[in-house]
């Protein structure tokens, strides 16, 4: 009896995928990574990202609000993990020498206390980074204006050298969330 009811659900759960599958088939959607051959050259959306070519991001600076201070050497170290990251990304076969396509960017960060004591003291903060891009055509046309943003959140410590590595590990994730995030809309740009 227990084995009739463990098939007849097997049996209903393929019958559902293959019906998923013809309802998909039908409506003309594909994969947006797809290419026709196994070669990486076949063409595909992977080709097509692979003409864009990504002008240096800039990191829009801001003052801390509580301590006045610039924070320009950590921003100029996002902003280029970000652009190795879109790199690697888009072009993993190195630069375009003719490229179609430039993309522009512009990264601002900014740290919030997300949980504090009742003293004052800030115990974890929100690490919130915003990156506005714009594709540009061949003739310096913009085509495409969007942004990304990503949260992530560390736990403040009180041990400076823990402090420290929790931030950049907090940033190291945002950033590769940004890079995924841009890399798909420009795909799904590029791919109409």
């Amino acid at each position: 009896m227990r084995k009739s009811l463990i098939d007849s659900r097997v049996r209903r759960g393929l019958v559902c995928a293959l019906a998923a599958a013809v309802l998909l088939a039908g409506c003309g959607w594909q994969p947006l990574y797809e290419r026709p051959s196994a070669s990486p050259a076949s063409g595909g959306v992977g080709a097509e990202l692979a003409q864009v070519s990504i002008d240096p991001v800039v990191p829009q600076e801001e003052l801390d609000p509580l301590s006045g201070s610039n924070t320009a050497l950590y921003d100029s170290r996002a902003a280029q993990l970000l652009q190795n990251h879109l790199k690697e990304a888009l072009n993993p076969y190195g630069a375009p020498s003719s490229a179609l396509y430039h993309l522009a960017i512009g990264l601002r960060q900014r740290t919030r206390s997300a949980i504090s004591l009742g003293n004052g003291q800030t115990t974890r903060e929100e690490l919130t980074m915003l990156a506005q891009y714009e594709l540009n055509d061949a003739k310096g046309q913009p085509v495409l204006k969007d942004h990304a943003e990503s949260v992530t959140s560390y736990d403040i410590l009180r041990e400076p050298y823990a402090d420290l590595s929790a931030r950049r590990d907090a940033q190291q994730r945002a950033i590769e969330q940004l890079a995924q995030q841009i890399r798909t809309r420009v795909a799904v740009f590029l791919k109409k």
